[in-house]
């Protein structure tokens, strides 16, 4: 690798911790190699993990979903769009902002957020990150390493484990569980 690129990877490192005025104890979660490679960072604040990350297109369609059909195939299913704005774009740097409704964290134990960029189809161009429990929204940034193509595309969401079973089933069990009951009481007292 050229000192010109190891030069500019090591930029946006920095770039990307000062951009977003991080905390003095917060840590940057990779997702890629921003020394060889396209690559995303998000604040360990945010993000839990990098669980993958490659070429093609993550969509929410499982039979086309580059992420779903990946390493994480049956582990996660698509739960909706994210939202986003792109605060920063630069020929080789770009950042921003997403969000989702917070109520997704009632249905889900994880939830892990993908980005997709365009890249004049140079690798990687989908990030998929595992965020902390209850986080909603944060800060993301993208090191573009070849310099080709667009910026952000899209932002798909996805969620692993359901937490709590939703209100209308356990109305549902309550009701039947109430009707047993009296059916019990009825034989016994006839």
């Amino acid at each position: 690798m050229n000192l010109r690129k190891k030069i500019l990877a090591a930029a946006a490192i920095v770039a990307t911790a000062s951009i977003f005025s991080a905390p003095a104890n917060a840590a940057i979660v990779f997702c890629g190699n921003p020394f060889t490679n396209n690559s995303m960072q998000m604040l360990d604040i945010t993000a839990d993990s990098c669980v993958d990350t490659g070429q093609g297109n993550i969509n929410g369609n499982p039979a086309t979903d580059a992420f779903l059909l990946g390493d994480s195939a049956g582990t996660f299913e698509h739960i909706g769009d994210g939202s986003y704005t792109q605060l920063l774009q630069t020929k080789y740097l770009s950042g921003g902002t997403f969000w989702f409704d917070s109520d997704l964290w009632d249905s889900w134990d994880e939830i892990a957020i993908g980005f997709k960029f365009g890249t004049g189809n140079r690798g990687d161009n989908w990030f998929v990150f595992l965020l902390n429990d209850f986080v909603s929204s944060g800060f993301w940034s993208f090191t573009n390493y070849y310099g080709k193509g667009g910026g952000l595309s899209h932002v798909e969401l996805y969620g692993s484990g359901y937490s709590v079973p939703e209100p209308g089933t356990l109305a549902l069990l309550g009701a039947a569980l109430l009707g047993v009951g009296l059916a019990r009481r009825r034989r016994v007292t006839n």
